[in-house]
């Protein structure tokens, strides 16, 4: 005689055993972009991954701000101790966003940056646009379900709830250069000489950290909307799921601003964050693994969370 908890452990094998949603894989190649580092070792470059998924403003930061500037995109992965004023002195911390400066490399320097750059490859641009793809579709799904006739069952939430990652997806595309090596083990402690950017640049970099920190925190409450719109209308289940997830990013999002603010000396700041940010993306991998059975098994709303997540009734 099968018991209740076995019955239940049989169906989620079998579950696992169904294949993957198209929009969930779908989704993994922009995750893998935003979280793209140049660091040695597998577990480094997977840490750093998981600190871009808790954290939106890391990667968007190095996206949004960096651009493809073959010698800011070298630059950035260096420490405080790698720059040095142009007239003499110690540069506290590293010369970008809010702290932004001009960087002055010898010839030396700016060809030991550029051999840091490669061109991404055609696979990696057509994953990520396919990645682009499933976001675009989920956000129109989300736009369909809330004015639109009503419709039964769940939409995919999760690839609405990364289109924060666009921005990551266009720069990788259309920019296609990656930094494959660590310039930090090419540099060591050799000094590239900076100096202050004129007032209107050095605005004109505040502006864009301030637009990515305020993109970083608005755009994944989207999902949210969307989903309290949805019938049936109102806070329910799928909308404080959602809430976890976006009030851990924006959390993140405006501590990782406020470390950026203070300055930082190493690319990973402050230990303590950096390991908050690590451990919130590892837990918005388990949400996200969760919300994509739920999305593909609504029945399983109700079986975790009870009978208020039942939405059977909405299109009556």
């Amino acid at each position: 005689m099968i018991t209740e908890e076995e019955s239940l452990l049989l169906k989620l094998i079998l579950k696992l055993q169904e294949p993957v949603p198209q929009y969930v894989l779908g989704c993994l190649p922009t995750i893998a972009t935003i979280g793209t580092a140049p660091d040695d070792g597998l577990i480094r470059k997977i840490l750093w991954m998981l600190r871009c998924l808790g954290c939106p403003f890391t990667g968007l930061f190095y996206f949004c701000n960096i651009g493809n500037n073959e010698i800011a995109m070298s630059a950035y992965w260096l420490t405080s101790r790698n720059f040095m004023a142009e007239k003499g002195g110690i540069i506290r911390y590293r010369p970008f966003g809010h702290h932004a400066m001009e960087f002055l490399p010898t010839l030396d320097q700016e060809e030991l940056m550029k051999e840091c750059i490669a061109e991404a490859s055609i696979l990696d641009r057509l994953s990520s646009l396919a990645s682009a793809y499933y976001i675009l579709v989920g956000i129109f799904a989300g736009i369909a379900r809330v004015i639109g006739p009503c419709i039964r069952g769940d939409w995919p939430y999760i690839p609405l709830a990364l289109a924060w990652t666009l921005p990551s997806i266009y720069v990788r595309v259309f920019g296609g250069k990656v930094v494959f090596k660590d310039p930090r083990k090419r540099f060591k402690d050799d000094g590239i000489v900076v100096r202050a950017l004129e007032e209107d640049k050095f605005n004109a970099k505040n502006a864009h950290t301030v637009l990515t920190v305020a993109f970083s925190i608005v755009v994944p409450w989207i999902s949210v909307f969307f989903a309290y719109f949805t019938q049936p209308i109102g806070f329910g289940c799928r909308s404080k799921y959602l809430t976890v997830l976006c009030s851990i990013w924006t959390f993140n999002s405006i501590v990782a601003y406020i470390s950026h603010i203070k300055g930082e000396k190493i690319v990973s700041g402050n230990k303590y964050i950096y390991c908050l940010f690590c451990t919130s993306g590892a837990i918005i991998a388990v949400l996200f693994t969760v919300l994509a059975f739920l999305s593909n098994s609504p029945s399983w709303w109700i079986k975790l969370f009870g009978n208020s997540c039942d939405d059977s009734k909405a299109c009556i």
